[in-house]
């Protein structure tokens, strides 16, 4: 196996390596060996065509041949002769992609590995290995490789929040690792043998040191990338300082954790045809209530997103749960015992819990946040948890929340949870009218509620566009059809406006009773309002018509009247009697209700809920189109500059004009002391000049007989009168080009190489010219 083989084979390894980074992106490992094919023919062809010396610019397109060949064997149907593809095999290939996109923005990451999907990857990690194999064998630029390998990585760090593991990033890195050796070696061995061994025969004193090093380079930096982020606690909600009681010392208690929007974990798990069970909750409640997982509690325009969550290490919920819920003694509470089985909700980082939760018994690292009254995990996920904890439930009643004080306008928690920036004045008027004359909070919470509801006509509509805006809040409050996320986000946004603190809540309704247990399933996803009252804490308030899915049963303590539909129109008086003198529009009916499970697939472009993971992918490939654009600006000069040397080789070689031969080494000369800035002012120099000064230097003797050569034939070219062929000009370049790089120090050679100065100039000269010629026309 000659060199170039043997760097191919390493680059194989090395993009199958790093190709286990999919893990957090496809299901299983039984997609690796169809995705490993790929990458075998990528290579075996690349190998096959520089054996048969195929042109360097025609190797990849070998190699993206041989990968449709084999996906056409792997997923194509029609094929002639069983490998050719044909038109209806590449219909068929077609709606595997489609079928795959529609695949990927239904489900959640880790994605089965379904036909459609599994082409994408095999034709993904295809491309990369074409790339890495053109870099690394074929350019000999191995450094540069690792580009494409790091693109791998790209779509499972951006989807799987829990990152790629250690394993997959110590496999590639040794793939890469290894790649750069074995390129390194080639190189090695293009120098020849060290200088100074005296005895042809006696072995080489430096074989193995370099690998060696390198190995125990490459070992380290690993490792070290691997623990580092072990200790430190922003890359780990443990670290390795959780082994230690209190953390290491001199550390503090100042670590904190960050979770992220539970919106976003729910939508995939909501995507589904048919109701999934999620949870199977066991509880000393005869009528369960909501189950909470979090909060929105800020509104920016863009529409509601979650607070930072964080919490000290001394947060986790085994340390016990504090009682920050706000309810004074003398208010009626029930205590409830419930255990959960978590079965459907497997990607979670919160935990499905009763509101003010008292005691909390989970495995793993959660953690209590003092605002929200969430547990959540940055390390843990709900997969196949059990976990039971205590709650109080407050029994509300209308003359409680009647009688609760009025929240104070200059207190932290007023400002902080009726925050909204340039309200919307037409919503502005609508919630003036809505709570004039209402005096107390409750009273203008209740008429915000009653406002939402199918006398007012509004209607539960799975059909709607999605959104949480300002301006899809008053798109949903102009056209009042809507599910549960708009009614309540659209509710707590105009609560803000009356000055009612307001925040969104996401969760579930209470479920299904099935002999020992409540099941609740993805038909109970739900959004409600949760407003707070001075010593009475949050209190549910749900403006979603009684028929739509999720809730848990009607809220007693909110008052049954109903604001007519007439009296709040969010209309000016002019506009009020130009409405009035306008025939009436025929009323819409309420349409039946559905499940949020479905109102979830169809409004998977939410923009709160984050880009799906196909829109990730495109964003990736945008990137990574920009990133080869970039590559290919980058060595354009390093690839013009060998094209202009092999045509001037070629000249050199004589056949044609003995003149244009001399003209074409002498310049070929001329451009390599640019690149090796080794003479200056070359261009002021006469041929016999500058290579008396360039045998000053230091030049061996073959090469200086070399340089006389081309001196000689350039005079000619240039002053005689008639012009002979000179023979050898050709090697007589290589000749003196080998000596002024043999003198040269390396990183010169390597800047010559990729940056070639003659190139540069002549770009750059032209480019100067260009304003000169404009006049000249």
């Amino acid at each position: 196996m000659n060199r170039r083989t043997h760097v191919s084979m390493v680059a194989g390894i090395a993009t199958l390596l790093s190709a286990t980074s999919l893990t957090g992106v496809l299901e299983g490992w039984s997609w690796l060996p169809v995705v490993a094919g790929s990458i075998i023919v990528v290579t075996l062809a690349g190998v096959g065509a520089r054996a048969l010396r195929t042109p360097p610019w025609l190797q990849p397109v070998v190699g993206a041949v041989a990968v449709l060949l084999y996906t056409t064997v792997v997923f194509g149907h029609d094929r002639f002769l069983g490998i050719v593809p044909t038109p209806a095999t590449i219909a068929g290939l077609r709606t595997d992609v489609s079928t795959a996109f529609a695949d990927i923005a239904e489900l959640a990451a880790p994605v089965p590995p379904r036909p459609g999907i599994l082409l994408l990857a095999v034709c993904g990690v295809g491309l990369v290995a074409i790339l890495v194999d053109l870099l690394a064998s074929v350019l000999g630029r191995a450094a540069l490789a690792g580009l494409p390998l790091l693109g791998l990585y790209t779509v499972p760090v951006a989807v799987d929040r829990e990152g790629i593991g250690w394993l997959p990033f110590a496999l590639g890195a040794a793939g890469f690792c290894w790649l750069l050796a074995a390129q390194h070696g080639t190189t090695l061995r293009r120098w020849g043998r060290p200088f100074g061994t005296g005895n042809p025969a006696a072995p080489d004193p430096l074989r193995g040191v370099g690998a060696l090093v390198a190995g125990r380079l490459a070992v380290f930096g690993i490792l070290l990338a691997v623990l580092l982020p072990a200790g430190v606690p922003a890359m780990s909600a443990e670290g390795l300082h959780s082994l230690f009681k209190g953390g290491l010392p001199g550390t503090g208690s100042g670590r904190t954790v960050t979770a992220i929007n539970p919106v976003t974990e729910l939508r995939g798990q909501l995507n589904q045809e048919d109701p999934v069970e999620m949870l199977r909750v066991r509880t000393n409640d005869a009528d369960p209530f909501y189950l909470k997982l979090a909060t929105l509690e800020r509104f920016n325009g863009s529409g509601w997103t979650l607070r930072d969550m964080k919490a000290k290490p001394e947060a986790r919920v085994r340390n016990g749960v504090p009682n920050v819920s706000g309810i004074d003694a003398g208010i009626p509470t029930r205590s409830q015992e419930s255990s959960i089985e978590i079965v459907g909700l497997s990607q979670s980082r919160y935990l499905p819990l009763y509101s003010n939760p008292t005691s909390v018994e989970v495995d793993g690292d959660w953690r209590f946040d003092r605002g929200s009254e969430a547990v959540f995990s940055t390390v843990d996920t709900t997969e196949g948890l059990e976990y039971s904890f205590q709650s109080r439930r407050v029994v509300y009643s209308s003359e409680m929340l009647r009688d609760a004080p009025e929240p104070q306008a200059n207190s932290d928690l007023v400002r902080r949870y009726t925050e909204i920036d340039d309200p919307v004045a037409s919503v502005q008027r609508q919630v003036d009218e809505l709570v004039e004359g209402r005096t107390s909070q409750y009273e203008k919470a209740v008429a915000l509620n009653s406002f939402f509801s199918t006398e007012n006509g509004f209607v539960y509509d799975l059909k709607t566009a999605a959104g949480t805006t300002e301006s899809a809040i008053v798109s949903f409050l102009e056209t009042r059809r809507g599910y549960c996320e708009q009614y309540a986000s659209a509710m707590a946004y105009m609560a803000r406006l009356a000055g009612l603190p307001a925040r969104v809540a996401i969760g579930f309704g209470g479920g299904t009773r099935n002999g020992d247990f409540w099941s609740v399933t993805s038909h109970d996803a739900h959004a409600w309002v949760e407003i707070h009252f001075a010593g009475i804490g949050w209190v549910p308030f749900d403006p979603t018509p009684a028929d739509g899915a999720g809730q848990s049963g009607d809220l007693a303590w909110v008052d049954s009247e109903v604001t007519d539909p007439g009296e709040v129109t969010g209309q000016t008086p002019a506009e009020e009697r130009e409405a009035a003198a306008a025939p009436a529009a025929p009323r819409a009916e309420p349409t039946p209700s559905k499940s949020v499970d479905t109102a979830k697939k169809d409004e998977d472009k939410d923009k709160d809920d984050g880009p799906s993971l196909l829109e990730i992918i495109r964003t990736i490939l945008i990137w990574a189109l920009g990133g080869l654009v970039v590559l290919a600006l980058v060595i354009a000069p390093a690839l013009v500059r060998r094209w202009v040397r092999t045509q001037r080789l070629v000249a050199a070689v004589g056949g044609g004009d003995p003149a244009a031969a001399a003209h074409a080494a002498w310049d070929e000369v001329v451009d390599t002391l640019v690149d090796l800035d080794s003479a200056a002012e070359t261009s002021a120099d006469t041929p016999r000049v500058l290579a008396q000064r360039l045998r000053a230097d230091g030049l061996d003797g073959s090469a200086q007989g070399a340089l006389a050569l081309l001196a000689q034939a350039e005079e000619q070219a240039r002053y005689a009168p008639r012009v002979t062929a000179v023979p050898g000009l050709a090697q007589a370049v290589v000749t003196v080009r080998a000596a002024l790089h043999q003198r040269t120090p390396r990183r010169r050679r390597i800047m010559a190489e990729f940056v070639p100065a003659s190139t540069l100039e002549r770009v750059g000269s032209a480019v100067r010219s260009l304003p000169q010629r404009a006049r000249g026309k």
